[in-house]
């Protein structure tokens, strides 16, 4: 994930740890003051405010962040407003304040150090299922590295070198999906050819290169909930095996 232009970052740091501060500052008075909830009337509106600052730089992760804190305040009310709510959103607003700041400072702009809090903000407003996915932005405009070892398919047996991967990497994915040995290494072997012949592959031709990264962290046996969201990738790598054979 690259970081966004250091003016422009400039120009809107001041603003976002403006607008932050003085919801930090209304989150400290509503405690104060025993719970009265229009004390916190502003917060949305601050945050909508920075949500459209970040945005505007392009900082994705953050913005999805900011709006996932935005979230909380809709419909609050005292009664959903506890003390370990409202430590949460605050802890939430610090840590995008500090993100902010590291990246003025030449941090690199990773959203996914964000990830713990946008769970436990996720699982407030009762979406225990928030995945780092969800703040996961990487830099599309770097071009992949070519195969180390290109090859070139003659044009009339394409088709059927494409058909041939997909074959086998649906014998493998079939066999991983059952644990079965060698599964997960057919699935690499397809996904190996089709790096090697991507400069003959329409775009994204970057996607086999990425791909062999998956198959290297299947094989690393990654948690439970990351092996889960795995599945529907392999999938979605089979589907583009298949467009790609019938085009």
């Amino acid at each position: 994930m690259s970081n966004p232009d250091s003016t422009l970052l400039s120009w809107i740091t001041a603003e976002v740890n403006q607008a932050l501060s003085v919801v930090r500052d209304q989150i400290a008075r509503f405690s104060a003051q025993a719970g009265d909830t229009a004390v916190l009337h502003g917060c949305s509106d601050h945050l909508h405010q920075v949500s459209g600052a970040l945005r505007m730089v392009g900082l994705n992760g953050a913005t999805r962040f900011c709006e996932a804190i935005e979230g909380c305040f809709t419909g609050l009310t005292a009664a959903k407003a506890s003390p370990q709510t409202m430590e949460l959103i605050d802890r939430s607003v610090l840590a995008l304040k500090e993100f902010v700041e590291g990246l003025e400072r030449g941090q690199p702009n990773v959203p996914l150090r964000l990830y713990p809090a946008y769970r436990e903000l996720g699982a407030l407003q009762g979406r225990p299922d928030s995945g780092e996915k969800d703040l996961f932005f990487p830099d599309l405009a770097a071009a992949a590295p070519e195969h180390p070892q290109p090859r070139v398919v003659p044009a009339d047996e394409l088709c059927a070198h494409l058909q041939a991967q997909r074959a086998q990497f649906q014998r493998g994915l079939l066999g991983w999906l059952r644990s079965q040995p060698g599964g997960l290494q057919q699935m690499a072997q397809s996904v190996e050819a089709l790096y090697q012949v991507a400069g003959q592959l329409p775009e994204p031709r970057s996607l086999w290169w990425v791909a062999q990264g998956l198959m290297e962290i299947l094989a690393s046996d990654p948690d439970r909930e990351w092996l889960a969201a795995s599945k529907a990738l392999c999938n979605r790598i089979d589907f583009q095996i298949r467009d790609l054979a019938s085009s």
